[in-house]
């Protein structure tokens, strides 16, 4: 129970003081609640104090007679007036008392959380997304003020703004929820630490207390490579991955039917705009150019994509700077070895249409020197005429000095020392790295030395000897195709017992190679007679043939076949006798070519045509089909020519020559003629989802009450049985009342609720009280009722002086009276009406004021 006494209920109400006491709202609290009250205190009065039941008409008298009550336990459901009477303390005269309302409920606080506006809704993207915000209504029943937390996918528990001390029975709030998975996620929000402000918690119902919702995942789209410099005034291309876009909308179409929209600098254009359906069928290729205009600096070209369900992705941004030149880089000085070339390639800044003028008057990208000096490269964007100019100096590097002198002949038993100059660094063919080696045998021998700059040279020495008996050859250089079999043979001069040792490792007399590559071998007879040779072998590649898979042929049908390759110096034979790239055929057998390039490599392709009975024939089942829920399509093929045709439906299985479907998927239709040859055509059929319409259950309203109709459905087209066609009517009449939805892929959902009257078709009234504070919400006291022909309406405050009369029941009282809000309190009316049956009513009584 709650005991308290100063609550908080009563000490948030008060608003204004009369005569030394306070005034106070109506409170709500729940059978078995204790409260105490208190007035402002005045030393010269004493209190009185009654709890005054409405329902049963008694009254409680307390015993206190201070300005604070002592506690009083509400025991019994119902409606109660608590009083406090000043008693003045000299003339014991009770004056006018204050009077608080107190409801009391007979059950504990609920709470049901219903009424999303839509049955899905966007994921929240990284700017303002409307689309993601997910209206949710709190309904609660128990004492005032109370307050709640919201949990999102059992995520920590957050506060909604303003719900820290609600004053309503009824919370609005928004929530947003992010889902970056690309797909459709159900997400559960859910209702959490409920409880009145005085301590009541709400009793507990997990399925009022939590909704789920669909959450429409955000379209991944990505910028693929693009120039990050461009010069101001160029034209230049980019790309997106976006969803799948339908190209029949195209940038002259309404943005609404748009699935994507570029945003660019003010003084650029976008032009040539195009989607390529990608092969995962899912997504589309958006390319388009920008003209850039003249406004240089750091500039930002953005794309936004939404879905099909109009969720709209995160801003995806390039970056691009705009100079008003571009720049040409050719790096610094380059040092080259005399005999060496050096390759100079420029870098540019930006993309573009080039062309290049070299101080050697060449006209390529990229030049070969070897010859010290300035080289000079001038360089224009053919687009815009502008140039930009660049140098760099060559330096010739000297060669070290080497020279094994002349071929020797060793005499019998004889040394040479063979010296390679004064040098930085030493590599012999036997591996020894010092300046001088020694030989006594016979054979090649080489040295490659560095110089203190890095420059190498190298020299040779044959050395023979008056021993030697034998003599080897490999021949001349060798060129021969991809797959042809190369054998080398030093051919020994004479037979006798030989040591081999192939470059590739190998120790046999002869080697089969297929690398293209220089080989080398060193054969040793036994008594250690030593011979070197070399050969280069060149491989050539093969022509690339392809005549395509075996296929049918029909009647009076004509195959081009084409070997391909259409390079210089290539030659054709087809087995027909004809010598071009391509040929004609009309009638079935195996066909083949071979092709013969400027190496005299060969290569040879086959394809055989069958003949088949009848003539060929198209099957299409056209494009891809959308209809609504409940709804079917017929499917039936078109043949481009008249054949005696059979049917198979793929998965249906019927044979009929059309069919009606009803399910998402695709169908495809085998085709087969009398000659039993088949085509085959395929169509996707999608089902969009009709709008789900909900009026809610049908309305009791009560004198003066209107009611809020909504067909959800955003973006949706409506048409009431009232002829309104918004998505909200308000509704203050008795009837039947009915809405067609049609969404945007003009599938129609309906509802309709009923609308009554329990107090019968003639009656009258307006509510107990109104709050003309300004938020929206019972602003205006107005009369409410049905069939009324005439009424007078008059609004007297305490002291009896008329300060409002109304005679249209457009016509309602503000709060004001001569301009002036007035203050809280209770004020009498007076209600006279006639019906259009002729009868009538009068009423009087109080109606409160509360600001």
């Amino acid at each position: 129970m709650l005991r308290t006494l100063l609550h908080k209920t009563l000490l948030t109400a008060i608003a204004i003081l009369l005569g030394g006491l306070a005034v106070v709202a109506q409170t709500n609290v729940v059978k078995g609640t204790a409260l105490s009250f208190k007035a402002e205190e005045n030393t010269a009065v004493d209190y009185r104090w009654e709890i005054y039941s409405v329902d049963a008409g008694t009254t409680v008298n307390l015993t206190s007679n201070t300005h604070i009550s002592e506690e009083y336990t509400f025991n019994v459901s119902g409606n109660y007036q608590v009083k406090v009477y000043p008693v003045d303390k000299l003339s014991r005269c009770l004056g006018e008392p204050l009077v608080l309302a107190v409801t009391v409920a007979g059950d504990a606080p609920t709470l049901i959380f219903d009424d999303l506006s839509t049955p899905y809704v966007c994921s929240a993207n990284n700017g303002v997304n409307p689309r993601a915000e997910i209206a949710c209504t709190v309904n609660y029943t128990g004492p005032l003020p109370w307050t709640f937390k919201y949990s999102v996918d059992r995520e920590p528990a957050l506060l909604p703004p303003g719900a820290d001390e609600i004053w309503t029975s009824t919370f609005d709030f928004v929530v947003t929820i992010r889902n970056t998975s690309g797909r459709k996620s159900r997400s559960e929000i859910m209702i959490v630490e409920a409880k009145s402000i005085s301590g009541l918690e709400i009793v507990e119902n997990i399925d009022d207390h939590r909704v789920e919702i669909d959450v429409l995942g955000l379209p991944d789209t990505k910028f693929l490579d693009f120039e990050p410099t461009v010069m101001a005034g160029t034209l230049q291309s980019y790309k997106a991955n976006i969803l799948r876009h339908d190209p029949n909308i195209t940038p002259t179409s309404p943005a609404s039917s748009k699935r994507y929209e570029i945003f660019i600098p003010d003084g650029a254009t976008v032009l040539n705009e195009n989607t390529i359906l990608l092969a995962d069928e899912l997504h589309s290729e958006l390319t388009f150019d920008i003209q850039w205009g003249d406004e240089l600096g750091a500039k930002e070209v953005k794309l936004i994509e939404k879905n099909g369900f109009n969720c709209y992705g995160d801003t995806i941004s390039a970056d691009i700077n705009v100079i008003e030149t571009f720049l040409v880089d050719l790096g610094g000085d380059k040092d080259v070895c005399k005999g060496d070339e050096i390759t100079l390639t420029p870098s540019i800044n930006m993309d573009g249409t080039f062309t290049y003028a070299w101080s050697t008057g060449e006209t390529s990208e990229s030049i070969q020197v070897s010859q010290a000096g300035n080289y000079r490269l001038t360089v224009t964007e053919t687009n815009l005429n502008k140039t930009s100019s660049v140098s760099v100096q060559v330096n010739l590097l000297d060669l070290p000095l080497v020279d094994l002198g002349e071929d020797y002949e060793l005499a019998d038993g004889e040394i040479k020392t063979l010296d390679a100059g004064l040098n930085d660094a030493y590599l012999w063919s036997n591996g020894e790295t010092t300046r001088t080696i020694n030989v006594d045998k016979s054979g090649l021998y080489f040295v490659t030395v560095s110089g203190a700059n890095g420059c190498q040279a190298s020299d040779e020495i044959n050395i023979t000897s008056v021993n030697d008996v034998f003599a080897i050859e490999l021949g001349g250089d060798i060129q021969a195709c991809i797959n042809d079999e190369v054998i080398l043979n030093p051919n020994p001069s004479i037979t006798q017992n030989y040591k081999f040792k192939w470059s590739t490792g190998e120790e046999t007399q002869t080697i089969s190679v297929s690398e293209s590559k220089t080989y080398s071998v060193v054969v040793t007879d036994d008594v250690g007679n030593v011979k070197r040779d070399e050969i280069a072998v060149l491989f050539n590649a093969l022509p690339i043939v392809d005549l395509g898979a075996d296929r049918y042929i029909y009647e009076d049908e004509t195959v081009t076949l084409d070997a391909g390759n259409a390079e210089a110096g290539l030659t054709y034979l087809w087995n027909t006798g004809a010598t071009t790239q391509t040929i004609d055929v009309t009638v079935g057998g195996e066909y083949s070519v071979i092709i013969t390039n400027a190496n005299g490599c060969s290569n040879t392709g086959k394809m055989t045509l069958t003949s088949n009975g009848g003539k060929k024939f198209t099957v299409d089942l056209g494009d891809d089909i959308e209809i609504c829920e409940g709804d079917r399509a017929y499917l039936e093929p078109i043949i481009d020519r008249e054949i005696d045709a059979t049917y198979k439906w793929i998965p249906v299985g019927s044979t009929d020559k059309g069919i009606y479907v009803d399910k998402k998927g695709k169908y495809c239709v085998e085709v087969s003629d009398a000659f039993g040859n088949k085509e085959t055509a395929c169509v996707d059929l999608l089902i969009n989802a009709s709008p789900i319409v909900d009026l809610g259950d049908d309305i009791n309203l009560d004198a003066g009450e209107t009611a809020l109709l909504d067909a959800g459905n955003e973006d949706s087209f409506y048409q009431w049985s009232t002829g309104a066609i918004s998505q909200v009517i308000e509704v203050g009449s008795a009837g039947t009342y009915s809405v067609a939805v049609t969404n945007p892929k003009n599938c129609i959902g309906r509802d309709e609720v009923k609308v009554s009257f329990p107090q019968g078709e003639e009656f009258v009234g307006f509510p107990s009280g109104f709050t003309p504070n300004g938020d929206g919400n019972n602003d205006v006291l107005y009369v409410r009722g049905n069939n009324i022909k005439t009424v007078a309406f008059i609004i007297y405050n305490r002291g009896g002086q008329q300060i409002f009369q109304s005679n249209r029941l457009e016509i309602g009282w503000d709060g004001t009276y001569k301009g002036q809000l007035q203050r809280m309190d209770a004020y009498i009316y007076y209600l006279n009406v006639t019906f259009d049956n002729g009868t009538s009513v009068q009423k009087r009584g109080e109606v409160t004021l509360v600001n």
